[in-house]
């Protein structure tokens, strides 16, 4: 291994990464694929996707049996699509064109500076992303923003897209929050003014959060660690909630 060299693979092919060791063995390069570091980056960028994607979207398939008699409990399919999308947007953009050497020489701290101003920058859609930016940063560097930022806003419109179909009640969450940060504004187009439909639809989605909010503190197990996230915060800042719990 070279001084500008970032990754290597051990005896059983598995990456490690010098810059941060807690990626070591989330990637695997499978015998005869090329070891160079740009290769290496991409194995880990697919391993470590695909354990965010695990943890977004809740194993909730009955268990089952093979023909020997065990029994184990089959992977949603839609991580493996979900994963795959996203690896595949990210392998096309310009962030894998960058030399592994800048994350080298610019290296990510692991906190975000990205300002959060309403209630979808919360949902767990936005969490979710929010560790997907972590995971660019950090394999990437953390120095060109509009590669980063261009290729976050297209993770979470690609997802968020995906989610109307296959995972709807995260969609619906984060679609909530939409429609109540834009009475106060937030997302608001210039010059346009809230009507009483608008009106409506937050109190309609607002409803519909504090229902969300309950049945997921009646049994989280069933939720994302995002989800779980993004309710705490509900009952700890949004006063319909703080105010049912009796702290408002």
């Amino acid at each position: 291994m070279t001084t500008n060299q970032r990754f290597s693979l051990t005896d059983d092919r598995h990456v490690i990464d010098r810059l941060n060791p807690s990626n070591n063995g989330k990637g695997y390069c499978h015998m005869g694929d090329p070891e160079n570091d740009n290769h290496l980056r991409e194995r880990l960028l697919w391993s470590c996707l695909a354990d965010l994607v695990k943890n977004l979207i809740v194993n909730r398939n009955p268990v089952a049996m093979l023909p020997n008699g065990e029994t184990y409990q089959p992977a949603p399919k839609e991580r493996h699509s979900i994963s795959r999308t996203l690896y595949k947007a990210i392998e096309a953009s310009h962030l894998n064109t960058l030399d592994v050497a800048l994350s080298l020489q610019h290296k990510f701290n692991g906190q975000l500076r990205r300002e959060k101003k309403g209630m979808q920058d919360y949902t767990s859609l936005s969490l979710f992303v929010d560790d997907v930016e972590c995971l660019l940063r950090d394999l990437y560097g953390n120095c060109d923003e509009q590669a980063i930022d261009v290729v976050r806003h297209a993770v979470l419109a690609i997802l968020g897209e995906i989610a109307k179909y296959v995972c709807k009640d995260l969609s619906e969450e984060h679609a909530y929050a939409w429609d109540i940060d834009y009475v106060f504004g937030i997302g608001l187009p210039e010059g346009y003014g809230i009507s009483g439909s608008d009106h409506r639809r937050m109190h309609w989605a607002a409803d519909k959060l504090i229902e969300r909010a309950r049945a997921v503190r009646a049994a989280p197990t069933n939720f994302s660690k995002y989800t779980l996230s993004f309710v705490n915060d509900l009952y700890e800042n949004w006063r319909p909630l703080k105010s049912a719990c009796g702290r408002g």
